[in-house]
């Protein structure tokens, strides 16, 4: 009874968080990364809020991602969160979404719908092909190769329902969520490219998984062998990013204090 009344008395007396971000978007996964932080934060019993629904900056602990490297909503207290590559000042603690991002504490949240992306054992047809963040080589395609873009699908309900009746998935982007979305569905992906720091080994880390995923079409029937294996061995990541979240809790909020 001592320790859950303590624990409530010290998040009466901790500091609030504001996220900042201008809105959702559904086909982004360091966006819905930021959403879920919200939510954890918020089951955890801190006060947090986005910072598009707020006027100001407030009394708040600014959580910036990578992509701001300033401080323009004048925070006067920042933690920021790479969940790309990039170089941040050392105005505050800086979290990391995987090893090899620096060294940093990691900061990994569960992005994926369980509802949409699980194993499906239905029939599969037909190639499509992501680009994202790299660069596409048309002489790779298969024929009648169908695209997934940033703007064909409404929905992540929708996005789910194609990928997971694919019969393989040609990804162009090294580092991204689809990526992971499609081996959670049992759909192997062929990866073409390279990110500009992260290693293979660091790309396979982010995947949180490593099977179902091939780098070079020598590989896939390979892929296609291990895929089945990737829902278990993400779910079993899960319990690891809920310690980071109260990691990054315990940091910020002794960092502050």
């Amino acid at each position: 009874m001592v320790e859950i009344l303590l624990k409530y008395w010290l998040v009466r007396m901790s500091h609030s968080y504001q996220i900042w971000i201008d809105g959702y978007y559904h086909m982004s996964g360091g966006i819905r990364a930021l959403h879920v932080l919200k939510q954890e934060l918020l089951k955890r019993g801190f006060n947090t809020i986005m910072k598009y629904e707020a006027n100001g900056p407030g009394d708040y602990i600014g959580v910036y991602p990578e992509i701001v490297s300033t401080n323009p909503h004048g925070y006067s207290k920042i933690a920021r969160w790479l969940l790309n590559t990039a170089v941040l000042p050392n105005d505050g603690p800086i979290f990391a979404w995987q090893p090899g991002m620096g060294d940093y504490p990691t900061l990994t949240v569960n992005i994926f719908e369980p509802e949409l992306w699980h194993p499906y054992n239905g029939a599969r047809s037909e190639v499509a092909y992501w680009v994202g963040k790299g660069s596409l080589d048309g002489s790779v395609l298969p024929p009648g190769a169908i695209e997934i873009s940033r703007n064909n699908f409404g929905s992540r309900q929708q996005l789910a329902e194609r990928i997971k009746t694919l019969d393989y998935l040609i990804s162009f982007d090294p580092f991204t969520a689809v990526n992971i979305e499609a081996v959670l569905c049992g759909t192997p992906v062929l990866v073409y490219g390279q990110h500009p720091i992260l290693t293979k080994e660091d790309i396979i880390q982010h995947n949180f998984s490593p099977y179902g995923m091939a780098w070079s079409i020598e590989e896939l029937d390979k892929a296609r062998s291990e895929v089945h294996l990737a829902y278990d061995h993400y779910q079993s990541m899960l319990p690891i990013f809920d310690q980071s979240i109260d990691n990054f809790i315990e940091v910020t909020q002794n960092y502050f204090n």
